[in-house]
This record gives C-alpha cells, structure tokens and sequence, in this order.
C-alpha cells in the first residue's frame, strides 16, 4: 500500500506538469545504498529514568530497520553500558535475543559516585554510521546517603585554568548528625586535594582545570557515619561566552529577497543559551531585531542588498557579543516550506527568477517518496500531509547535472502510528491485589496489529516516568538528526507553540543518515564494520627470538570454568581463530600454543575486544530533582535493599594505634607516581578484587577485566619489578596488595620505551616480591565480554492472605515484563499485584508491531488501600 501511495504521488506530478521522468532515477539510486548499507535504528525502554546504587536497571532494546520501523533483530548482539561523567564505561553488558527480544538489566554498582550517567545501546554493525546513530539516554544515580546530605558548591575562576569551590555540606536530617573528618576532592585532572571541612561543615579547595578539558567534573568523596559518600559535581566553563549559529532556510542566504534565517544559541557546556540580539549590514544599519523562542532557538527574517553583508550583536547573562551571519550570495536557489495546516507549501526562491532546469525531491529515511520536475511558472506547490509517513522529510533541490542546490528539513507528524487502548479491569484496587490488564493495538482504521511491547509499572508516590526520551521521540525525531536534541518530547505536543519550535529544530539540525547529495551522483557510503553473528577469540603466534609470524603452530584453547575445548593451526600470518560458540559472561578461557622442535619460545599475543570510545559530549542533564519526592524514593529504595540484601559495606571508625604509620613503596623507575593508593589507604577501603581496586584511581578505566588509562590500549603491568601481561592481573589476590602506582605522564613512562605508551600501573605486593609464577608467553588467559544471561524481574503473587508479620512490599517499581505479544484480534494481556500503599501507578508500555508501526501508551492504575 505504501508503495503504491509512493508512485501515485510520482505519477501524478508529471502528469500536472507534462514533463518527463528524470533520465537518472534518484528512486534508484537511493534504493541500491539502502541495498548496499542497510541499516539499524535501535531504543531501550528502561523501568525508571533515576535509581539507587546497588539497583537494577531493567531493560529492552528495541531493535528495528532503520527504514521501516519493522523489528529486525539480524545482529546477534546488543552492546549496552553505563558511562559515568568522566567517560569511564562502568558497566558493559552483551545482550543476545531471547525469543527475537533483546532484553536485560544493568546492575548499578553500590559503590558508584551520584551523578548523571549516560546509558548507550548499540550493535556492532551501527558503528559503520557512528555514534551519532547510537541510542544514548542519561540516568540519574542517587547515592544511599544523599537524603541525609546535600552538597551545594560556588565557583570562583581566578584565571581560565584555576578554579576556587567554596562546598557546603548540609544535613537534611538531624536525627542522624555528621561530622566528616577530611573530604577527598578529585579534578578531572585526576589530581586529588585533601580538605579538612571547618564546624559548619563547609570547606574550600583550588584546583587548575584547562578551559578545554573535554569533562568538567568533580569527584568528592568523605565519609558519613560510617559510610563511604562519593559524588559527581559538574564544573561550569569559564567566563560567559556563548556560540550564536545561523542557518538561512534551504542553506543559502540570498541578496535582494527575504530570507529565513533560524539561529541557535549554545553555552560552552552545550547547554541551550536565551539571546536577544539585532542585525545590522555591513554599513552599521539596523536590519532587524531577534529574540530566542525555545531553548536558544529562534527564527529571523533579513534582505541582504547586493554587496553587502550581515551581523548580529547578542546578548546573553549581559554579555554582547559580535556574530556574523553567512555571506550572501547573488545567484542561487532556496527551498522554502511552510506547513499550512494539513498542506505543506513548497517553494523556490530565486533573486533573479527561476533559469533552470530543476527537480525536487522528497524521502523520508531513506525512501524516496518523489523526484519530480520543478515548475517555475508556480509560485509554490501543496503537499498534502497525509501522503507522507511521521518523520523527518528531507527535501532536496538538484538540477539537471545532480548538483544539490539547498535542503530543507520538515517534521511529518501524522496519526499513523500503532492506536493502543489500555483497560485495567477494575477502577480501583485494594493492597496486594491482582490487577489484570487488557490491551488492545489497531492502525488508525481499526484494523488489529500484531506486535510486542514492553510494559513498566511505577508508583507515582517515588517514580517520576520519564518526559524527556520515549521511543516516539528516538524513532521518528532523535535518530534521523545528528547531535543532542534537549527534551524531544516537548516536540511532540500538540498545538502552534510545538509546530514553530519543531520547525526551528529542523532549520537548526543536519540529517546525514545517508548523504543523499552523494547517493544521487552514484558515490555510496559502505559499512565499515561486520555484522555481528556470533563470538570470536583471536590473535597471532609470534617466535620471542626473532618477533616474526609463526605458520603452522598449534593453538588449544581450553574452557577455565566451562566444558569447552578447541584446536587449530595458525595460518602464514601467524593467526588463529576460534569460534567458541556462545557463552555467558564470565567465561574464561587458557590459551595454548604447542612448542615445536624448531619453534620452542613463542609467544601468544590474543587480539583484544575493541569498543567504541565517547567522543561526542552526552545529552544534557536534567533539570534538578523534586527533592521531597526523590528523598522519599531513596528512603524507600535503601530499605528494600537492605531488606534483601543486608546493610551496605561500611567504614570502621578509626582506633588509636601505636605502630608506625606504614611507609610508601619507592621504585627505581620513577620519582612519583602520577596517582597512588598506599597501603594505608587500601586498608580502609573494602575490596573484592583487583579490578574494583583500581577502579579507585583517577584515570584508570575498567570494564569487565578489561583495563585501560584514559581509554587507550592495554597499559603495561608490573609487579614487584617485574613487567608481565596485563592479563596477569586476575591472578593477583587483591589482599596481598601493599601499593598501586599510575604513570601516565611522558616523563614517568619514558623508561619503559613503547611498552609504556599506554600508561604503567605498578602493583607493590607486601610480600615485595611476586608471589605467583607468571605464565609462560605461550599461555594466555582470555575473559572476552558473553552474553548476559537472562534474569526475570521478581514480582510478588499475593494468591493467599498475608500474615500481619508478612515484610513490608516496598517496590517502586511495581512490575516489568520486556515481552508481552498481542494475539490474532490485537488483544495482549498483563497481570500485577499491587502493593501496600495507596497511591496511583503510571504504567508504561513501548514496542513496535509486525509492519514497523510504534506502540506507545500511557495509562494509570489507582491503589486505593480503603
């Protein structure tokens, strides 16, 4: 049906203007890229937008077409991680579809700093279209003790680097007082100041901090009744300069007509800026004044004369500054569109009228709708909305030789989409009663879909649902446009307020999914990574004498903590592969290449798993949190884990000792370390491993077992003096550790040559000496990245009569289920138990249907305890 409403709007314009299909068929064109490089949109729907540490967050991915919308789970797996605001990937997990569903949760360390974290989801084979394409959303990480503390810092820039924190530490709960000793503070330098808070618990730090340091955090760290407190605290930018863009409609300022002009006004964080503002010409003439209508944004209307040019000055937080506007050119073309009503109006601008020979071009992601010749005897042409899908409509101006002459972006917003009807079967619920729910999903003429959604059920009394990031919001507006969109959502209101402002979004925002401007001259874009269908594990056989290829070698690699064993011979380059089959994380593996008479010292070098790095700055933070709500959401969380898990780690209070203090390592390698932990301060923070320990270091990042400093390759170990694989770190008993030293700076990691290129980490046993026999270079040990294995969210069933001495049901979030499929009719089903609290829930339900329509519904749930 879509394609048949496709050629009929293509046969009706050259009938209307008697002209004859364009010999290059751009229809074709961009088919054969969609052939050539197909690609994935990807969504995760999470039960919450905030949690706890210690918490789980419980996930589905939606995978689909990029194109279509239809579910398309090809790749094998789905790559989510958690980021912190230092770009340390903190948790790493691989998903692999459960029944064609991707699906998991990512458990929140206890010991994470509060702060804004980022969450991304990707597939390997999305890496060809970069980050841009990946799904990223922030999350909210509140530490167990924020609802007895509250941090509140003023900065003072005493020049561009160094920077003066004047921190005050308030107790919100004086039942419990505190008296932190010594607060620890870290700047993203990774240098770490010792303060020393005075009686009111306030205390000041300075620190040196370059104005283009890519992350502008804080890391302060004390602790409270026994309680280790660590948080993130964002650093502002220097000064108050602000970057004014402007962007004419249809990518050309022309002289001699009026022009749209659409501006976006940036802070140096990335943050939205209010401007006012006017624009002169270059003879000083006041042409027009402006003023930002939504989140920087905003729109003005200038007629450059011929030979001369344009600025504005703005003005922000008092602060005037000069900008200029793009140069006006005397030739040229400008798409203009307007949206009137249901029509959309598209016009040519000319300064000199219309000379040639031009086309237009209409596609939403990737599917060309039109080409059709331009007439220009007509003023502008209706499009109607209907005969276009909900998207980003890219409209492109070409002529006659390809040559794209201006773009211009439109938002289609019609009511196209999956229609879904909630029905609980009652109208109010008692405690830890059943709540049996019935949905029912059609297309807008009320034909049943087929389809599968997530559902997520929260208490309103301590869960805010996300209104920032739905799947609407990443499916048909975030994930066609480059860069961070601040509150999607709020484009998806109804209304001429959100009209204007999703106009101003797409004047501002580029769309380069595919960069049709090339597409059409026959120059295609082509993956760059595969398509993931399954694990590997690989590397090279080298000889230790003289560091060449070895072909021939047997390699035996040997499942550590599974049944699992393999053998091949290493091709004329040195290199094996193992397909090992899927296994869960955790899964560790001893690689073995067999000596031969010839061959007797070999070395095994593995290939390490490469990730994508952060190099674009995350979505911006939320705005600050309902504290009433949150302290209770807190409260209630903290009970429930300790309630099942027991109380939390915490600090013993010092005793009085008369032993000396413990003296730091020296090595002869180095004068000081660039960061440290001593034995004293080891002893005092409570560690399962070796990794969890060097997570403690400025710098240093961990994900899994893997390690690096500052995101490069693999740092080099030594240990005791003696410099080993990094993968040696697993056989190290943490307990036995005395000392860990960081070099990072080219003056410490000189003596090293290239082995220290990516950093030194220097373990000090309190033996002094290595207490393990590291493994010959022909045995390695590998922990690649499995799949997380699946896990069901616990929901109580409450089929008979509590006891009066039954826990508490302290849930926040009420029930998750990642699947719930519609049947023949369009009809799903979904049961919970409600719990002892009166309150009203909001119950979220996400996903897409068989033909690639978007399920999304909101609905409530009232629990009235009475």
């Amino acid at each position: 049906m879509k394609l048949l409403i496709r050629i009929g709007i293509v046969c009706i314009a050259a009938s209307v203007y008697g002209q004859e299909w364009p010999p290059d068929s751009i229809p074709a064109l961009m088919a054969r890229q969609l052939e050539m490089f197909p690609q994935e949109k990807i969504y995760l729907h999470t039960d919450k937008p905030y949690y706890v540490a210690g918490e789980h967050i419980w996930f589905r991915a939606h995978l689909a077409d990029a194109v279509s919308h239809i579910p398309a789970p090809v790749s094998r797996y789905v790559y989510v991680e958690m980021i912190n605001p230092l770009d340390s990937v903190v948790v790493r997990l691989k998903i692999r579809p459960d029944s064609s569903v991707y699906h998991g949760y990512v458990p929140v360390p206890d010991d994470v700093p509060e702060g804004d974290y980022e969450l991304r989801a990707y597939t390997s084979f999305m890496r060809s279209a970069g980050e841009n394409y990946f799904f990223r959303k922030n999350v909210r990480i509140f530490h167990p003790q924020s609802r007895q503390l509250h941090s509140s810092v003023r900065f003072t820039f005493e020049s561009d680097k160094r920077i003066s924190a004047e921190i005050q530490l308030t107790q919100l709960r004086p039942t419990a007082p505190f008296y932190p000793e010594n607060v620890k503070i870290t700047a993203g330098n990774g240098k770490t100041i010792t303060v020393k808070p005075d009686r009111n618990n306030a205390l000041q730090c300075t620190f040196t901090l370059p104005p283009d340091a890519p992350r502008r955090f804080l890391l302060l760290e004390t602790v409270i009744n026994r309680y280790l407190y660590r948080k993130f605290i964002e650093v502002p930018h220097p000064g108050k300069e602000f970057d004014l863009s402007f962007y004419p409609e249809g990518g050309v300022l022309l002289q001699g007509i009026p022009a749209k002009v659409a501006f976006k006004a940036l802070k140096k964080d990335g943050r939205a800026a209010d401007v006012t503002g006017k624009v002169f010409d270059s003879d000083g003439t006041e042409m027009n004044t402006f003023k930002s209508d939504h989140l920087g944004m905003g729109c003005i209307t200038v007629i450059c004369a011929a030979g001369k040019s344009c600025y504005a000055e703005a003005v922000c937080d008092s602060v005037t500054l000069r900008f200029d506007l793009p140069a006006p050119v005397a030739e040229g073309y400008a798409l203009s569109a307007t949206w009137m009503k249901k029509r959309l109006s598209v016009s040519v601008l000319a300064p000199d009228g219309i000379k040639d020979k031009l086309w237009l071009t209409a596609h939403t992601r990737g599917i060309v709708h039109f080409t059709l010749p331009w007439d220009p005897s007509l003023p502008y042409i209706l499009l109607p909305k209907e005969s276009f899908p909900s998207g980003v409509l890219h409209l492109l101006l070409t002529d006659e030789q390809m040559n794209t002459l201006s773009e211009r972006l439109v938002f289609v917003d019609n009511e196209d989409q999956a229609q879904t009807a909630f029905h609980p079967d009652r109208e109010k619920y008692s405690a830890r009663t059943r709540v049996d729910n019935r949905i029912t999903i059609t297309d807008a003429a009320g034909n049943p879909l087929s389809g599968s959604f997530s559902v997520a059920v929260t208490d309103d009394h301590d869960v805010q649902t996300d209104t920032a990031v739905n799947i609407l919001t990443s499916l048909l507006l975030a994930s066609d446009l480059r860069g961070n969109i601040e509150n999607p959502a709020f484009y998806f209101h109804r209304g001429n307020r959100y009209v204007w402002a999703l106009d101003l979004l797409m004047m501002t925002q580029g769309w380069r999914r595919y960069n049709l401007p090339e597409v059409i001259k026959g120059k295609y874009t082509t993956p760059t990574s595969y398509l993931e269908i399954g694990p590997e594990l690989s590397g090279t056989v080298k000889s230790v004498l003289v560091g060449k290829p070895q072909e021939g070698i047997t390699v035996n690699v040997l499942g550590m903590n599974n049944p699992y064993f393999e053998t091949t011979v290493t091709d004329a380059e040195g290199r094996f592969f193992f397909r090992h089959g899927e296994l869960p994380d955790s899964t560790r593996f001893l690689v073995n290449a067999l000596p031969t008479k010839s061959t007797r010292r070999l070395e095994v070098i593995l290939n390490e798993d490469l990730y994508p790095l952060r190099a674009i700055a995350p979505p911006p933070a939320p705005p600050a949190d309902n504290r009433s709500l949150t302290a209770g959401y807190v409260d209630k969380t903290e009970q429930k884990y300790i309630n099942e898990k027991g109380m939390r780690m915490y600090y013993l209070e010092e005793v009085t000792i008369t032993a000396e203090r413990k003296p730091p390592r020296k090595s002869d390698y180095y004068s000081q370390a660039d960061n440290s932990l001593t034995e004293d301060q080891i002893d005092k923070i409570p560690l399962t491993n070796i990794y969890n320990l060097l997570m403690r270091l400025p710098g240093v990042m961990v994900s899994g077992n893997q390690v690096s400093i500052r995101g490069q390759g693999n740092p080099l170990l030594m240990v005791d003096g003696v410099t080993m694989d990094i993968g040696e770190l697993e056989s190290i008993n943490v307990m036995d550790v005395a000392q860990v030293d960081v070099l990072k700076s080219a003056s410490n990691t000189a003596m090293f040559g290239s082995q220290g290129g990516n950093g030194v980490i220097v373990i000090f046993t309190k033996e002094g000496k290595v207490s393990f026999k590291p493994r010959p270079f022909h045995v390695k040990t590998a922990t690649p990245l499995g799949y997380q294995k699946p896990a069901e969210f616990y929901a109580p069933k409450y089929d008979a009569p509590s006891s009066g001495n039954a826990p508490p049901d302290l849930r926040t979030t009420i029930h998750w289920q990642p699947d719930v499929r519609t049947d023949s009719t369009g009809v799903a089903t979904f049961s919970f138990y409600t719990s002892d609290a009166a309150s009203t829930y909001s119950v979220v339900m996400e996903g897409l249907t068989a033909d690639g329509k978007i399920i999304r519904q909101e609905g409530k749930v009232t629990n009235d305890i009475r």
